[in-house]
């Protein structure tokens, strides 16, 4: 195959007229395209001698849309980067997502949310506010997070974190879920109090639904369970659900992190008073193993819910 210069000189003289139609400018943007040519001579040898004449509207997609990405107009495909490559001897466009776009997938792949509030989807950890009250919470949290990434296989201890409503427990952990889950570390999201009552609502039905929703969430490499103790506590939700949960992610030492409103004191007080009894020996048997899975971190400040 030739060069693309006589390509376009032969074509130009096979088709005369072109140049009287708006094809003649589509012909000459893709003629001035630095990359254009250089796939050109880099891949002649494999290229038909039809290819130009065929393939030319898939060329000058791939330099409109460079174009626009370039002056910051929204593309074809945003996120998406256009590319050429060899197709049975014809030049074709795909597209390759950049590096923000292959984050936000890897992202998405990577992160289970259980009916966690929609906020928490953009939480980042390098926006933010780190006030008095969130200080040395962040820098545990940043610590933890570097730790998970080594992935030296050694066990890393969550957090238990506590503290008064609206103070930011949970978009902390949203934005440490969303980092960790862009790093290819797969994590689940769990809002504990709707998590009991759709399992309670399995009762009697497809318990296959039950049993693989509680089996991801002993298994996953991350959990962080949210608002713990928010629900209305059931002895088989504590037995035969956290309990179970927390057994089995101390077992294998997998990091694991809990919010909560209330203190270690206040949670074991919860954890004893059910519905169905009073156990304070199950209580303080599932307060050793959030003792072993979690440091305990407060977070304090204003209610920002109330800021919005």
């Amino acid at each position: 195959m030739q060069n693309l210069s006589d390509v376009l000189k032969q074509f130009q003289q096979k088709y005369p007229k072109i140049e009287e139609t708006q094809l003649a400018e589509v012909v000459q943007q893709i003629a001035n395209d630095e990359d254009v040519r250089r796939f050109w001579e880099e891949n002649k040898k494999q290229l038909r001698a039809d290819a130009f004449q065929l393939t030319m509207m898939d060329l000058h997609e791939f330099v409109q849309q460079k174009q626009r990405i370039a002056k910051g107009e929204k593309p074809l495909y945003p996120g998406y980067q256009p590319q050429l490559a060899i197709e049975k001897g014809y030049p074709h466009v795909h597209y390759v997502a950049d590096e923000s776009k292959q984050k936000q997938l890897m992202q998405a792949e990577n992160l289970t949310s259980y009916k966690m509030p929609k906020a928490i989807r953009d939480a980042d950890l390098q926006t933010i506010i780190v006030d008095s009250g969130r200080a040395k919470v962040v820098t545990a949290i940043v610590d933890i997070f570097t730790r998970l990434l080594d992935q030296n296989h050694a066990y890393v201890q969550g957090l238990y974190l506590y503290g008064q409503f609206g103070v930011g427990k949970t978009y902390l952990m949203g934005a440490l879920a969303n980092a960790l889950a862009a790093n290819n570390i797969d994590v689940m999201l769990v809002h504990f109090p709707s998590f009991s009552v759709d399992l309670k609502n399995t009762i009697g039905k497809n318990g296959d639904i039950r049993e693989k929703l509680i089996d991801q969430t002993k298994k996953t490499s991350v959990l962080i369970i949210d608002d713990l103790g928010a629900e209305n506590l059931s002895m088989w939700i504590r037995d035969d659900i956290l309990g179970v949960i927390l057994e089995y992610r101390m077992q294998n030492e997998l990091t694991t992190f809990i919010t909560s409103n209330f203190d270690l004191n206040e949670m074991e007080k919860y954890l004893a008073e059910t519905r169905d009894d009073r156990d304070p020996g199950k209580a303080a048997r599932l307060m050793q193993r959030i003792k072993f899975l979690t440091q305990l971190a407060e977070v304090s400040g204003k209610n920002r819910r109330l800021e919005n």
